[in-house]
């Protein structure tokens, strides 16, 4: 059965398409405050991913970046 609070599958795809975009942050210049912060950001990202029954996928031959747990 659904949980009533629920956050659609489409919401979810676009947190983990965000979460995605977080790899691509390791080439620029961040100073380490900056970095800790989205390093959180990243981190409640991928709680909302997980608390929903999802885990990042990081195989970049899957086209889904999310996978039923």
């Amino acid at each position: 059965m659904k949980k009533e609070n629920e956050t659609a599958f489409q919401a979810l795809t676009i947190i983990a398409d965000m979460v995605m975009k977080f790899g691509q942050l390791y080439v620029l210049n961040i100073s380490s405050e900056d970095w800790e912060h989205l390093q959180s950001v990243r981190n409640g990202l991928e709680k909302v991913i997980h608390d929903n029954g999802y885990r990042m996928n990081y195989d970049k031959n899957m086209k889904q970046n999310i996978i039923k747990r």
